[in-house]
C-alpha cells in the first residue's frame, strides 16, 4: 500500500474513531433518556384514565343519587303505590335516563322485577338477575358488570359501571339501578385524553376500541373488577424514530467527516509525499539505468535535505559510473587484445617456420622439395583453420543473437542432448536422472549449446581416467535447474572465480570461450550459470533458470 493512501487512511481513522466512541454511547443515554420520558408519559397517561374512569363513576353515582331524591322520582313512587298498573310506563326509565345524562337505567320492585328499563325497554316486566344484583352491594361506589343493551346491529352485552340507590314510599320500595356504558364512546374519550389505544376487554373478548398505536408497542392494563378491564397501548415508534433519526444524523456527519478526512488526507499526504514520490521514481530511474537523474521537487526539512543530497549524489554517480565504465572497456579490450594475439601469435610461429623451409628448399633446389611442400602446407592448413575456429568463437561471443523465448520441457531437452552421446568414450559412463515436468521459456537451440558445451566438458575432464557424468533436471517452486557433474580432477577454488572469463581456460588448445559464451546466454535468459564440486572429487555446473508454467498447461498450448 502507498503511503499516500496510508496516509488518507490515517485521517480518515482520526476523523471516524472520535465518532465511533461517541455515537454508541449518545445512542445508548438517549435510548434511556427517551425510554424514561416514554414511561413518564404513559405514567401520567394512564392516572388520566384511570381518573376519567373514576371521574365517570362518579358522576354516575351523583346521577342516580339525584335521580332518587328528585321530585319527580318520589312522585313517580307514590303514583305507583296509588296505581301500580298505570303509574312506570315502559318508557319512563328512558325519560329519566336521558334527563341525568345516563345511558344505562332500571327500574326494578323489591323482586327484582324490571318496572321499565332505559337502555332496554323490551325488558320491561322480566327479570334482570346481573343487574338487579348490584343492588346487594355495600358499597356505594359503582361496579362493573355487562349488561344487555339495544344497538343498531342488535342486541349486545356491553360493561357499564352502575350503582343502585333505593326508592322508598310508605311501605313501597322501588330499586333505582343506573351508570354508563363502557363502550366505544368512553373508548374514543380516552384515547383522545392518553394519545394511545385504548380497549375495553372482558375475557378474551374486545368489547370496544378506538385510537391506533403504531408498533412496537408497550401496554398498560387498568382492570375494572374481574369483569373488564380497560388497556392503554402506547406506541414507541416516536422514540424508535427519534433514535434512528439521530443514528441517520450521526451517520451523515461520519460519512461527511469522513468523506472531508479522506479528501483532506489526500492533499496532505500528496503534499507530503510529493517528494518521497519523486525521490522513489528517481531511485527506480537510477536502477533502470538514468544514473543522472534528478528530483525536481520543491522540499523543506529533512526531506528537503535529502532531495538534495539525492540530486548530488546522482550526479557523482553518472561521472563515476562514466569514469568507471571506461576504464572497464579500456581493460576489457586491453585484456581481449592480448588474449587474441596471445592465441594468433601461437599459429603464426609454425605458419612462419613453414614458409621458410619451403622458400630455403626452392633456393637449394632441394630433390625433396615435393615432399617438404605438402608436409609443410599440411601444418600452413591446419595452423590456418585454428586461427578461423579462434575468429568465429571470438565473432560469436561478441555478437550473440537475442534468445527466441518459447516453453521448453527441460528434461526433454536434456534427453535429446544425451541422445548424441549414446556411446560415450570407453570408460564414461552417463547416468541420467531427469524430471518430467520442469518447463522453462528459454532458446531451444542456445540453450541446447550451453547443453552440449557443460557434457562435452564434463567428458574431457575425464578423458584419462575415465568416470561417471551425472546429468540431472530437477525443479523448486521458482526454479528449473539441470546439473552436470563429472567425476574429474574438479576445479581449483583458485581458478573458480575467473572460470566464466573470456579466454581463460586450463585446457591445452582451449579459447576459453565456451563456459563464458554459456553464462552469456544464460544470463540474457534471466538465469545464471554456477560452478561447484569439491577439487579432486569432480566438478559439478548448475544451469538455473526461471520455471514457467507447468508440462500439463505447455503440451495443452503445444500439441
Amino acid at each position: 500500500m502507498r503511503l499516500r493512501t496510508r496516509l488518507a487512511l490515517a485521517f480518515a481513522l482520526l476523523a471516524l474513531v472520535p465518532l465511533a466512541v461517541v455515537v454508541p454511547t449518545t445512542l445508548t443515554r438517549l435510548r434511556d433518556t427517551l425510554s424514561r420520558e416514554l414511561d413518564a408519559r404513559m405514567e401520567a397517561a394512564t392516572t388520566s384514565a384511570q381518573e376519567s374512569l373514576e371521574r365517570s363513576a362518579a358522576t354516575a353515582r351523583r346521577a342516580v343519587e339525584e335521580l332518587v331524591d328528585s321530585p319527580a322520582m318520589e312522585d313517580l313512587a307514590r303514583e305507583a303505590r296509588e296505581r301500580p298498573t298505570r303509574a312506570i310506563q315502559a318508557g319512563t326509565a328512558e325519560a329519566l335516563m336521558r334527563s341525568r345524562g345516563l345511558s344505562v337505567l332500571a327500574l326494578f320492585d323489591r323482586n327484582g322485577t324490571v318496572l321499565s328499563s332505559g337502555h332496554l325497554p323490551a325488558r320491561r316486566g322480566d327479570p334482570d338477575p346481573v343487574l338487579f344484583a348490584v343492588t346487594r352491594e355495600k358499597s356505594p361506589k359503582p361496579v362493573p358488570v355487562r349488561v344487555d343493551v339495544r344497538t343498531p346491529s342488535g342486541l349486545r352485552q356491553l360493561p357499564a359501571l352502575v350503582t343502585a340507590r333505593p326508592v322508598d314510599y310508605g311501605d313501597l320500595r322501588l330499586w333505582a339501578v343506573g351508570g354508563v356504558l363502557l363502550d366505544e364512546g368512553l373508548a374514543q374519550h380516552l384515547s383522545r385524553l392518553t394519545q394511545a389505544q385504548v380497549s375495553v376487554v372482558s375475557g378474551d373478548s374486545e368489547l370496544a376500541r378506538a385510537g391506533a398505536a403504531e408498533p412496537p408497542t408497550v401496554e398498560r392494563a387498568l382492570p375494572l373488577g374481574e369483569a373488564v378491564t380497560v388497556k392503554l397501548v402506547f406506541s414507541r415508534a416516536a422514540a424508535r424514530e427519534a433514535e434512528q433519526g439521530v443514528m441517520r444524523a450521526f451517520l451523515l456527519l461520519a460519512g461527511l467527516g469522513g468523506t472531508f478526512a479522506v479528501l483532506l488526507g489526500l492533499l496532505v499526504s500528496r503534499w507530503m509525499t510529493r517528494p518521497v514520490e519523486a525521490l522513489t521514481e528517481g531511485a527506480r530511474r537510477v536502477a533502470e539505468g538514468a544514473l543522472d537523474a534528478q528530483v525536481a521537487v520543491e522540499a523543506s526539512g529533512e526531506v528537503g535535505e535529502l532531495v538534495r543530497t539525492f540530486n548530488r549524489m546522482t550526479g557523482e554517480l553518472r561521472a563515476t559510473t562514466e569514469r568507471l565504465v571506461a576504464s572497464e572497456r579500456i581493460a576489457a579490450w586491453q585484456e581481449v587484445a592480448r588474449r587474441l594475439a596471445h592465441e594468433i601469435k601461437n599459429p603464426l610461429t609454425p605458419i612462419r617456420m613453414s614458409l621458410e623451409t619451403l622458400l630455403a628448399a626452392q633456393d637449394a633446389r632441394h630433390p625433396r622439395f615435393p615432399d617438404m611442400f605438402k608436409e609443410s602446407a599440411g601444418v600452413v592448413l591446419e595452423e590456418v583453420d585454428r586461427l578461423r575456429r579462434i575468429v568465429d568463437e571470438f565473432s560469436r561471443f561478441a555478437r550473440m543473437p537475442k534468445p527466441q523465448l518459447a516453453p521448453v520441457d527441460l528434461g526433454e531437452l536434456a534427453q535429446s542432448v544425451l541422445a548424441l552421446y549414446a556411446t560415450p568414450p570407453e570408460g564414461i559412463q552417463i547416468l541420467p536422472a531427469l524430471q518430467t515436468g520442469v518447463v522453462a521459456k528459454v532458446d531451444r537451440d542456445q540453450l541446447t549449446q550451453v547443453l552440449v558445451n557443460l557434457v562435452k566438458n564434463a567428458e574431457e575432464a575425464m578423458k584419462d581416467k575415465g568416470g561417471a557424468l551425472r546429468v540431472r533436471v530437477k525443479g523448486t517452486d521458482a526454479d528449473a535447474i539441470i546439473e552436470v557433474e563429472d567425476s574429474g580432477p574438479g576445479i581449483p577454488p583458485e581458478h573458480r572465480a575467473r572460470i566464466f572469463e573470456p579466454y581463460f581456460t586450463t585446457k591445452d588448445g582451449g579459447t576459453g570461450l565456451g563456459l563464458a559464451i554459456a553464462a552469456r546466454i544464460l544470463q540474457e535468459h534471466g538465469g545464471k550459470l554456477d560452478v561447484g564440486g569439491e577439487p579432486g572429487q569432480g566438478a559439478r555446473f548448475s544451469v538455473v533458470l526461471p520455471r514457467a508454467e507447468g508440462l500439463a498447461h505447455f503440451r495443452q498450448s503445444n500439441p
